[in-house]
């Protein structure tokens, strides 16, 4: 006999709310901006918009959360399917990039055309690469470049800028010869060569790759798509009921437009967000939009403003230092989402001043191991923020010195970075220059940095210890046959001897792992 015990229906959880956010919900604007300070609950709003819409027998296909980023997506889609009772045949939440490429596949799929494609971030920066080898190879004629950036054009540093300005210059709706005029009226000499790459840009993309679009363009041609085709905003209409976005603050000039065409198919559009917390600036995100730009969404009679009084994140003490922070900071639309109180007190603010950064490291890990150990917070629940990426890839490293658990999101680390691909892709590419050096009669170089690095990688498996013996060994044989040479030196001619790497014994057998590799 079997028996089947089915598991009890899970319970949707109770969410308390305060007055004014009590507020927002009973709001029957049809445009509405909700402004709120640190840990007033504006995400916790966005989810209950969309269960209170569903609870007065809205379809939930027809309502829909829009993001900053995928991993704030990722979390509000998991909240709002938690509060629902039922199924949605799509997904409830979405970065502003999937609802833009969303809307030109579906377009695709009704005219019978090829399904459109994202252009991602390695392609772009191939075909940069590509673009400035052709440059500096003379193969093809290129922009003149100012002095101060002509010894950079080979780096994927200069590559990745040059991308970010080609990027925001399209989403701001620019084209070539648009950059190139601000260039010349502006005197920014290195605008006007980017812009000659930008006209190239265009035109390799458009041939090479046929339907793809740069994450920066999607938006845009997206709104081109709904202000070209009225079916398309009818479609539109009868799809999208409740439009909620999230970190409005965030809001690119192209996004900010899609949403102004959005508008015009008549849903309910709630904007959250706080002007000051704006982080995306550098990507183009402008908080004007949500502290006035807004107010272009609809006919003022339709519109409402709302603020979040009361912060259940931030204790007092850590609003007593933000309040005497904000003070000398300019506020965008009057900074009413200043105005919100702590719900809790307590909290400690510390400050230090160190000498170098390996005191701050220093110091910063000696923290976290007295609330870890004294406190008994998990490590998972601890976090450093930094100002910028170089200061927290230095900082990775002398933490992990100091014997501190990290943990790096995955969205943040390229994949080329990760410990297990990067001496994998530095092995290709000294396994294709051998290859190719054979083909000319010569003989590969492998620098001894690239072969010490390969030998203590994942695929060699060499401790600094070991590396240093196996150095000292090769020395000494250098030595004894009257030769010269460095230990660099002798490390890279090592790793191109598999035989000879072999018969050195178990010292030498992560140099002889990575040798037999290369010659696979």
């Amino acid at each position: 006999m079997v028996i089947l015990r089915r598991a009890a229906a899970p319970t949707v959880p109770t969410i308390r709310l305060d007055g004014s956010q009590q507020a927002v919900l009973e709001s029957t604007a049809h445009v509405l901006r909700v402004l709120g300070g640190p840990g007033t609950g504006k995400s916790t709003l966005a989810v209950e918009l969309v269960r209170r819409q569903v609870t007065a027998g809205e379809r939930a296909d027809r309502c829909l959360v829009l993001a900053a980023s995928r991993p704030a997506a990722a979390a509000l889609r998991d909240q709002v399917t938690a509060r629902l009772d039922g199924t949605s045949t799509q997904s409830l939440a979405r970065t502003w990039q999937a609802f833009g490429f969303a809307l030109l596949r579906s377009e695709a799929a009704l005219r019978g055309d090829p399904a459109p494609r994202l252009l991602n971030g390695p392609e772009q920066d191939v075909v940069l690469r590509d673009l400035l080898a052709g440059h500096a190879s003379g193969d093809v004629l290129g922009p003149d470049w100012p002095e101060s950036v002509r010894a950079a054009l080979g780096t994927r540093g200069f590559r990745n800028e040059l991308r970010d300005l080609l990027m925001r210059a399209v989403e701001h709706g620019l084209g070539p010869e648009d950059l190139l005029a601000l260039g010349k009226e502006h005197d920014r000499p290195e605008w006007v060569a980017a812009a000659h790459v930008l006209r190239e840009y265009d035109q390799v993309t458009a041939f090479s790759r046929h339907g793809a679009y740069d994450p920066a363009w999607i938006l845009t041609a997206a709104a081109d798509l709904l202000e070209e085709e009225p079916l398309a905003l009818d479609r539109l209409r009868d799809a999208v009921s409740l439009l909620v976005v999230d970190d409005a603050q965030e809001l690119t000039s192209a996004a900010a437009r899609l949403l102004r065409v959005v508008a015009g198919a008549g849903p309910r559009i709630v904007l959250l967000g706080d002007p000051d917390a704006a982080v995306q600036t550098f990507r183009g995100a402008d908080p004007r939009f949500l502290a006035d730009g807004w107010q272009s969404l609809g006919r003022p009679a339709q519109q409402e403003t709302r603020v979040l009084e009361l912060s259940h994140r931030v204790p007092s003490a850590v609003r007593e230092a933000v309040t005497r922070v904000v003070a000398r900071v300019g506020a965008l639309g009057g900074g009413e989402q200043r105005s919100w109180t702590p719900a809790r007190s307590g909290g400690v603010v510390d400050v230090a001043l160190l000498r170098s950064a390996a005191q701050e490291a220093s110091h910063i890990a000696g923290v976290l191991r007295r609330a870890h150990l004294v406190e008994g917070i998990p490590w998972d629940e601890m976090a450093v923020i930094v100002r910028g990426a170089g200061r927290a890839a230095l900082l990775r490293r002398l933490l992990a010195t100091a014997s501190v658990p990290l943990m790096t999101p995955a969205a943040e680390t390229p994949v080329r970075d990760e410990l297990a691909v990067r001496p994998l892709l530095t092995m290709l590419r000294e396994a294709l220059a051998v290859a190719r050096s054979a083909q000319r009669g010569q003989q590969h170089v492998i620098d001894g940095t690239v072969a010490a690095d390969l030998i203590t990688s994942p695929i060699g498996g060499a401790d600094a210890v070991s590396l240093r013996r196996l150095r000292r060994l090769l020395r000494r044989e250098e030595l004894e046959v009257g030769g010269g040479r460095s230990s660099d030196e002798l490390l890279g001619e090592l790793l191109l001897e598999p035989v000879r790497a072999r018969s050195l014994g178990e010292l030498a057998a992560p140099a002889a792992r990575v040798a037999a590799a290369i010659d696979a």
